[in-house]
């Protein structure tokens, strides 16, 4: 179902390592790299803050970067946790702030899910901006599943869908 998506991102200049189906889990320091990309594709002149302090366990001037920019946060232990999975509401809340860098506003609120109770208090904002402007969508069942991970694929969807609203 994304294959065609997905081959439209690598022309654009949005990729991941081709060593890892896309059907897997994406990983924290994966989908710094796709913010990171988006970034750069949409506007290269950015105004860019001082690195942000390297976490524990992650040294990447990427995930560093993309830090300093508000769109990721670490734990409270001083960890990044890199290799770590992503919920699809954690993934709509780094997609809101990845837009807000951009000033891309919602116009009304997203979609409701017959899951809604099951988002998280913090991520009910994420989720509702990522669905209002089309970067995520819900299920056929009508349900978020906000507590589900997002696969490599479904991150490079939803990050061309929030390239394509940028640029």
């Amino acid at each position: 179902w994304a294959e065609n998506i997905v081959e439209q991102a690598e022309k654009d200049g949005l990729r991941l390592s081709y060593h890892t189906p896309y059907r897997l889990n994406i990983h924290r320091d994966e989908f710094c790299k796709l913010a990171w990309q988006t970034i750069q594709t949409v506007n290269p002149n950015i105004n860019l803050p001082e690195l942000a302090q390297p976490f524990s366990d992650c040294d990447e001037d990427v995930v560093r970067q993309i830090a300093a920019l508000g769109i990721v946060t670490g734990y409270e232990d001083g960890t990044f946790r890199p290799d770590a999975a992503i919920a699809r509401q954690d993934a709509a809340i780094m997609l809101k702030r990845l837009a807000g860098l951009f000033d891309v506003q919602a116009a009304g609120s997203g979609q409701t899910f017959t899951d809604a109770a099951q988002i998280s208090d913090y991520a009910k904002d994420g989720v509702s901006f990522a669905t209002a402007i089309g970067l995520m969508n819900g299920h056929a069942n009508g349900s978020f599943a906000p507590r589900a991970q997002i696969t490599r694929e479904q991150a490079v969807v939803t990050v061309m869908n929030a390239w394509r609203k940028l640029g």
